[in-house]
């Protein structure tokens, strides 16, 4: 007999552990039954990334979780291909990927997110997929991910805010069939979200990162090296994700990859 509720796929490029992805999985089975398929350790910067040679082993984390979970040595659309494929019951009604420690706006964020990338396969087998991401303070970015998500205070406030959110907009949009199209859905939600605002429908903006990689001191290689500062660097175009996010509001893109931009889906 089918579930009464969708069967939603959870994954995320943070790992199986990030706090982050407990949350969101605690509010998004309020709307659907949930399987979770996530990397067994942290895959971000890989974009869609798809193992070639890897083997593949998906491995039982049922104890951490209040639903059937695996990890898997892969990409997260690895998790999200391999899952469907191997592990689900049946064909997932949506894939959520996320709640991503940190904002994935802009294009070169978009195209590198792993977060994304697990989205966008999603979107590619013909299913509705959105991708969730939760901005963090620059002071605080190392420690939280050093501490697997772990937050308290007003950030976890805003954690519980965002993936409330992002449950609930994925639930009101599988249950708007009237919409054209498969775009992948990317939110993205303020470290102080309060959770009284929808996300306000944006465009994936642009942006310069310049090199990415800096020579480590005192060693033989270079490495990539996130600076923040980035964003601050750049003056947004109005109606971007990034201009809608350094307003302090929730911004959601439709990323539609025949038109990358998403700028076809302005439409409410």
């Amino acid at each position: 007999m089918k579930s009464e509720k969708p069967l939603a796929l959870i994954t995320n490029d943070d790992s199986i552990d990030s706090h982050f992805l407990h949350v969101l999985v605690e509010e998004a089975s309020k709307f659907f039954e949930i399987i979770v398929c996530a990397p067994d350790e942290e895959k971000s910067w890989i974009g869609h990334a798809i193992s070639r040679h890897q083997k593949l082993c998906p491995v039982e984390k049922n104890d951490i979780f209040p639903c059937t979970a695996y990890s898997l040595n892969g990409t997260p659309a690895d998790c999200v291909n391999f899952a469907i494929g191997n592990l689900l019951p049946r064909e997932p009604d949506l894939v959520i990927s996320g709640i991503n420690l940190g904002y994935n706006v802009t294009l070169p964020m978009i195209l590198s997110s792993g977060t994304v990338g697990a989205a966008l396969e999603g979107s590619l087998l013909g299913i509705h997929s959105f991708a969730t991401s939760m901005s963090l303070p620059v002071e605080s970015f190392d420690e939280i991910r050093k501490n697997l998500g772990k937050v308290d205070g007003k950030i976890a406030e805003s954690l519980r805010n965002s993936a409330k959110m992002s449950a609930i907009y994925a639930n009101e949009w599988l249950h708007h069939p009237n919409h054209e199209g498969l775009p992948v859905h990317n939110l993205n939600f303020p470290c102080d979200f309060d959770g009284k605002e929808e996300p306000i429908l944006s465009y994936a903006g642009s942006l310069k990162l310049g090199s990415l990689f800096q020579k480590v001191e005192n060693e033989n290689y270079h490495q990539l090296v996130y600076q923040p500062e980035w964003l601050e660097q750049s003056e947004p175009e109005i109606g971007s994700d990034l201009w809608v996010l350094e307003q302090g509001k929730p911004t959601v893109s439709r990323l539609d990859f025949a038109d990358i931009a998403g700028r076809k889906h302005l439409e409410p």
